[in-house]
């Protein structure tokens, strides 16, 4: 045995730990305000904070001592003072932020709390419902993706599509599937008024939700939700000029059949977008990659055993570009490009006739 080699991995694995535990304590200080006290007020003292939080100095210390062991904070020890960094507050104090990761930590302990069923399941080969996750996970979901769709898809992702704007400019038919909450259609009708916007989930408490976010949005009358399966996709006449799936197509029960339902649904012009995360074909070029072992990850917790509760085959969000490309060619269609979009995470596949 490498003794170098095996403290070296005792040393990665309770860091791995220290890492997981960090993870619900960033979530902690969100719920609890503490970034938002933070952020921007420079070096403040125990009681300074204690002042501005109202949160127990016993708690406040020992949560201030573990994010600056986890690297969140910095802490001037001669002055009794702790600061949170421009550069990190950046990703931690603003809800309102594209760059916000507050999504991501509010999922992390109802992710990590599954896995003793995670671990049944492995024995079973059974899976896990959506709904298994616990209350909340749809608002989650829609923390981790709202303010970067905002910023992002009408200004930057959809002019990669300019057949796709024309269309709905003019009025045109988009459906997306797997809304969620409703954010990519809500966009949608805000940013094209005269386009007939559908969408569809198969979670009943999603598009509660979702309509509940389009009359906040005042587009509740030009908007339809539809509570059922990819495959009850409606079909209007003429089919749709855009149908969109945001992260979701590897969580279906039947994947290439749904791409060859959208293929059938498209009109005869029409554009189909997949996103999906974002990973390469061979594993070992994502081993070192932060988003990819966070996307393995998610996928190991959530992804697989929700497909394989349906009935699936289970493909989970990591499956690559040259798979991708393959089914969407399996499901008919004949034009399949990677949009040049930049993104750390996702993966953006136009697919046309």
């Amino acid at each position: 045995m490498n003794k170098e080699k095996s403290q070296a991995f005792m040393q990665k694995a309770v860091g791995d730990v220290a890492t997981a535990l960090a993870a619900s304590l960033v979530h902690v200080g969100d719920r609890a305000g503490l970034w938002r006290a933070l952020a921007g007020a420079g070096p403040l003292t125990l009681e300074a904070l204690r002042e501005r939080t109202g949160i127990h100095p016993r708690y406040l210390e020992e949560w201030l001592a573990a994010m600056l062991c986890a690297g969140y904070l910095e802490h001037d020890a001669r002055a009794g003072t702790w600061m949170l960094p421009e550069e990190h507050a950046l990703f931690l104090a603003d809800p309102g932020s594209e760059y916000y990761l507050g999504g991501l930590f509010r999922g992390v302990p109802g992710l990590a709390g599954m896995a003793p069923r995670l671990a049944e399941a492995f024995a079973t080969g059974g899976g896990i419902a959506f709904r298994d996750y616990g209350e909340g996970i749809e608002l989650a979901l829609e923390q981790m993706n709202r303010n970067v769709y905002a910023s992002r898809l009408r200004s930057q992702w959809l002019p990669t599509m300019p057949q796709v704007v024309a269309a709905l400019e003019a009025g045109g038919r988009a459906i997306d599937i797997g809304c969620g909450t409703g954010v990519i259609p809500v966009l949608l009708a805000q940013a094209f008024p005269t386009a007939r916007i559908t969408g569809l989930d198969i979670d009943a408490r999603s598009i509660e939700l979702a309509r509940e976010n389009a009359r906040t949005a005042g587009v509740a009358d030009r908007v339809q939700f539809v509570l059922g399966p990819a495959e009850s996709m409606p079909l209007p006449e003429g089919g749709y000029d855009f149908i969109s799936t945001f992260d979701c197509v590897h969580d279906l029960p039947d994947p290439q059949g749904v791409l060859a339902r959208i293929r059938a649904a498209l009109a005869p012009e029409g554009t189909a977008l997949m996103v999906e995360p974002k990973v390469a074909d061979d594993l070992h070029a994502d081993a070192r990659n932060p988003f990819a072992r966070m996307l393995y990850g998610i996928s190991c917790l959530h992804c697989v055993p929700q497909s394989i509760f349906q009935g699936g085959p289970g493909l989970g969000a990591c499956w690559g570009p040259a798979r991708a490309q393959r089914l969407a060619s399996e499901a008919g269609f004949g034009q399949f490009r990677a949009l040049p979009i930049r993104s750390p995470a996702q993966a953006f596949y136009e697919m046309r006739a």
